[in-house]
């Protein structure tokens, strides 16, 4: 939620709070926005009815209390884990610790202050609700740069892979790529969660069919990635292991003789993951689309070229696994990205296809 539209909330409290209400503590109000808001409107929502919940049962659990058993250090001590189990019992978060906080105010400065700070409460509450409400914050637009700039990472590390095992490589720079694409799973998490917060922020929203057919694209583009993600890993990994001569690997001296097919295809893949981060930012571009398509076309006929060179080593050498495992990994990376015919078309936008399509019109004509 902006900042500016928070402290808006704090104001609007505030003043429900002294000039309607004559609230002798307004400044519990403002506090409840600040409890309340949160980055979604469906979230708000249900923290602010979180929130004004776990006030009456503090309120409720500190009256009873202290007219049953006094005003004691034990009773304050029963109070508190008896807040908190009736917090949990209500569904109430473990970190929404407002009732054991509202217990002990109350039980330390009366009735009336708790009576006053849940009518405050309850008035944060309901104002932060209603301005995400009127103001819905809208994360599509972040997930889809997030999923963007993970594209880009792909395509990076990819190129590099393709630059760097043209010439003879080291285990030392294999490991450097393989933490790379390490790092690309944990960049994914966030995206993903990204991804996550944009869905919750449709909820109790109006006008949404749009944005709602854009965040569908926006999730197949995750689920894209993921996958690509763990396929890069894989090729990664091969580098990794084939420069450290593991499994009976002959290491390092055969770096200098890798076939440079896989470096070549390795390379246009690179090409395709960036067209297809020009493709997850809005609007998308038809020229994008028609580069896509040829790169993953280029991939293709190296795919063909790699099978061919496959054929001359002997099937029993651990080189041939593990150039199989590299060649499946790489074409399972081209099928992700693949817009026509790979899993993950719905992530294409229709106006980049439709766009695609006249320009393949005119150059054919």
């Amino acid at each position: 939620m902006p900042t500016v539209t928070v402290v808006v909330g704090c104001l609007v409290a505030w003043w429900v709070a002294t000039e309607l209400i004559g609230s002798p503590q307004p400044v519990l109000a403002p506090t409840g926005v600040l409890l309340s808001v949160t980055a979604t409107a469906y979230s708000t929502v249900v923290q602010a009815v979180q929130q004004t919940v776990a006030v009456l049962v503090g309120l409720a659990a500190a009256i009873g209390f202290v007219q049953v058993f006094g005003a004691n250090a034990a009773t304050m001590v029963v109070l508190v884990a008896v807040a908190l189990v009736v917090s949990r019992t209500v569904g109430i978060p473990w970190q929404n610790t407002q009732a054991p906080i509202t217990a002990l105010l109350v039980f330390t400065l009366g009735r009336e202050y708790g009576m006053a700070r849940l009518l405050d409460i309850v008035i944060g509450a309901l104002v932060g609700a209603t301005l995400t409400l009127m103001i819905p914050p809208r994360h599509v637009g972040r997930a889809a740069k997030d999923m963007a700039d993970l594209a880009d990472d792909l395509a990076d590390l990819c190129s590099d892979l393709a630059e760097g095992v043209r010439q003879s490589w080291t285990a030392s720079q294999a490991q450097k790529w393989l933490a790379r694409a390490r790092r690309l799973s944990a960049r994914l998490r966030s995206a993903h969660e990204s991804a996550e917060r944009a869905n919750e922020s449709l909820r109790f929203t109006l006008r949404r069919a749009r944005t709602r057919r854009r965040l569908r694209r926006i999730m197949q583009a995750v689920l894209c990635l993921e996958h690509a993600c763990l396929q890069l890993r894989g090729v990664a990994r091969a580098l990794a292991d084939l420069a450290a001569g593991v499994r009976g690997l002959p290491g390092q001296r055969e770096t200098g003789s890798f076939p440079q097919v896989f470096a070549d295809l390795l390379d246009a893949i690179g090409k395709a993951y960036a067209c297809f981060e020009h493709l997850l930012v809005a609007p998308g571009s038809g020229e994008d689309l028609v580069h896509l398509r040829a790169t993953v076309a280029e991939g293709e006929r190296l795919e063909r070229a790699a099978r061919t060179q496959m054929a001359e080593i002997d099937p029993h050498s651990p080189l041939w696994t593990l150039y199989g495992a590299l060649l499946d990994d790489c074409v399972q990376l081209r099928h992700e990205v693949d817009p026509d015919d790979g899993p993950h078309r719905e992530a294409i936008p229709p106006r980049a296809r439709a766009q695609a399509a006249r320009l393949t019109s005119r150059r054919r004509h």
